[in-house]
C-alpha cells in the first residue's frame, strides 16, 4: 500500500512539473508571437524614414510621361509634352508635383488665364483658345503650337537636377522659348535654392565669377561693355538667378530670351565649374566633381 502511495505521488509531482512546463512553453510561444507583431508595427511605422534615407543615399528612379492632344479643326494646332516622372514615394511626388506645376505653367495664354492644374487642361484650354479665334475669323487666327520638354540634368544622391524647356507659337513673328531649371533634395523632397549652396555673403563674388566667364565666352577684355556690340546685353552688367541648375561638373546660370538680351542673342548659358566656385561654396558632399 505505500509503495502504491508514493506511486501516486510520484507520478502528481511528474504531472505538476510537466503542467508547468507546458504554462511556460505556451508563455513563450505567446511572447515569441507578440515579439515578431511588435516588429511589424516597428517595420511599418519606420517605412517612411527608410524610404527617406533610401532617396538620400540612392538615385531616384524616373521614367518619362508623354501627352499630345491637337485640334479638330486644324491639325497644326497642338500642345504636346514630353517630361519626367519620378517613382512613387513621399518624396517623388513632391518633385513630380513641382515637375508638372513648371510644365502647366509654360503654357502662353494671351489673355492671362490661370495656370491648368493638369497637362490634360492645359492642352484642352491652350487649343480652345486658338479654336475660338479661328471660329471668329479674327485677322491673324493662325495654328499654336506648344511643345514641353523635361530633361533630368543630374541624379545623384542627395541632388536632383531638373531642367524643362518649352518653344510655343502663337502668333507673331517668332516663337518664343522659356527653360526652367530646378535642384531637390532628394531626402525632403524641397526645391534648392542659392542659399543652400553659398556660404553668406555670396553674391557679390559669384556676379563677378559670372561676368568674368561671360566676358571669356564674348572675348570681351575687362574694360569693354557688357552692352556693346560684343557683348549684346541689355545693360553693362550681368549678374546671378534663380534659374540655376547643378550638374556633374559645376552649376549653371540660365538667362531666357529677353531677361538680360534681345530675343535674336538667345537663350544665355554661364556656367561655372566647382573649382570657380570653391571659396563661396558649401562644403556638400554632393558638390564634389563627379563623370557626367
Amino acid at each position: 500500500m505505500d509503495e502504491m502511495d508514493e506511486v501516486d505521488r510520484e507520478i502528481g509531482k511528474r504531472y505538476i512539473v510537466l503542467k508547468v512546463c507546458s504554462v511556460q512553453l505556451l508563455i513563450a510561444c505567446i511572447m515569441k508571437r507578440l515579439f515578431a507583431v511588435f516588429m511589424v508595427f516597428a517595420a511599418v511605422a519606420m517605412l517612411p524614414a527608410l524610404a527617406s534615407a533610401k532617396s538620400a543615399a540612392c538615385p531616384l528612379s524616373f521614367g518619362l510621361y508623354s501627352y499630345e492632344q491637337r485640334s479638330l479643326l486644324n491639325a497644326e494646332t497642338y500642345w504636346k509634352c514630353d517630361y519626367p516622372v519620378f517613382e512613387p514615394s513621399p518624396v517623388g511626388s513632391i518633385i513630380n508635383a513641382a515637375i508638372l506645376k513648371a510644365v502647366v505653367n509654360r503654357t502662353p495664354s494671351p489673355e492671362q488665364k490661370p495656370a491648368a492644374a493638369t497637362v490634360e487642361a492645359a492642352a484642352n484650354a491652350f487649343i480652345e483658345e486658338c479654336e475660338a479665334l479661328m471660329k471668329n475669323g479674327k485677322e491673324h487666327a493662325w495654328a499654336w503650337q506648344s511643345e514641353t520638354t523635361g530633361e533630368v540634368l543630374l541624379d545623384r544622391p542627395g541632388l536632383v537636377s531638373v531642367s524643362i524647356f518649352t518653344y510655343a507659337f502663337t502668333g507673331g513673328a517668332h516663337g518664343m522659348t522659356i527653360t526652367q531649371n530646378m535642384v531637390f533634395d532628394t531626402a525632403t523632397g524641397k526645391q534648392l535654392g542659392l542659399v543652400d549652396f553659398f556660404t553668406p555673403g555670396f553674391e557679390s563674388p559669384l556676379d563677378k565669377l559670372i561676368e568674368r566667364r561671360f566676358r571669356q565666352m564674348r572675348g570681351l577684355s575687362e574694360s569693354e561693355p557688357l552692352n556693346g556690340e560684343k557683348g549684346g546685353l541689355f545693360e553693362d552688367k550681368i549678374a546671378h538667378n534663380d534659374n540655376f541648375a547643378i550638374t556633374g561638373s559645376g552649376i549653371g546660370f540660365l538667362y531666357n530670351q529677353y531677361d538680360i538680351a534681345p530675343y535674336a542673342a538667345g537663350q544665355i548659358t554661364v556656367n561655372l565649374s566647382f573649382d570657380d566656385l570653391k571659396a563661396i561654396l558649401k562644403p556638400l558632399p554632393e558638390l564634389k566633381p563627379m563623370k557626367p
